[in-house]
């Protein structure tokens, strides 16, 4: 599955909330809470006992918000993957620490009876990137090793980096060769036929990839390339710009 650009600015920004919490947890830790023995905050076990954290503070309303952005955040984990410029460099625990993280938050919160009783999608409220502070991030410390924490904290950040990577939409080296080629205007039928694929399939291809890109057109595609120093500029005539 292919995340639009709206899709890992909301996996981006479920990162930096677990990266945050995890950030919090360790001052705590510094500050002299705990340490306690749990190694793996991705798991349910410790997001139950976290609910218990969760309760006394924050209303049930907020916690169907997290919930439900939770889930919605780990389904598109499930069916997304990093683009293979990015992958060389990608760790794939890092992905699945993340969104294990996010399913158990929201499996745990859905066992809340006061969380179930709100009904999903009943919250307008956005939530935000960062964890609220009222939360007494002590007791979490007295429940979670250090170690890791700061395997969460690891983990948060390295698909932050990832989500950005893909926001700024920078172009594959297949698809800078190919914005090359549209700028100086080659049929789109040639492209096919060196790429082995049917006319419609290239215009498919295409269109694809200035959605991808944020461009409405070949005409914006081209000039955004130009702009971002992606190819240089085409040796249009006069006649033609």
């Amino acid at each position: 599955m292919e995340l639009s650009r709206k899709q890992w600015g909301s996996v981006s920004l479920a990162a930096v909330r677990v990266g945050r919490f995890a950030a919090r947890v360790a001052e705590a830790h510094c500050l002299g809470h705990g340490p306690g023995k749990s190694r793996k905050p991705w798991e349910i076990g410790f997001q139950r006992r976290a609910c218990l954290i969760y309760a006394p503070t924050l209303r049930p309303e907020y916690l169907r918000g997290v919930a439900d952005a939770s889930a919605y955040c780990a389904g598109l984990m499930d069916g997304a993957e990093p683009e293979s410029r990015i992958a060389a460099d990608w760790d794939t625990a890092d992905w699945e620490i993340v969104a294990r993280f996010l399913r158990s938050t929201s499996r745990a919160l859905g066992e809340m009876p006061e969380v179930a009783a709100v009904a999903s999608g009943a919250v307008g409220a956005e939530i935000e990137s960062a964890p609220p502070a009222a939360l007494r991030y002590e007791l979490f410390a007295e429940l979670l090793n250090p170690q890791g924490v700061a395997r969460l904290r690891d983990a948060a950040e390295a698909v932050a980096r990832c989500c950005g990577s893909h926001m700024q939409a920078v172009p594959t080296a297949q698809e800078l060769e190919l914005i090359a080629s549209l700028a100086v205007q080659e049929p789109v039928g040639e492209l096919a036929e060196r790429n082995a694929v049917s006319l419609r399939a290239m215009y498919r291809r295409i269109e694809k990839m200035w959605k991808r890109l944020g461009a409405a057109n070949q005409v914006q595609g081209v000039a955004l390339a130009v702009q971002q120093g992606w190819i240089a500029p085409p040796p249009w005539g006069e006649e033609q710009t």
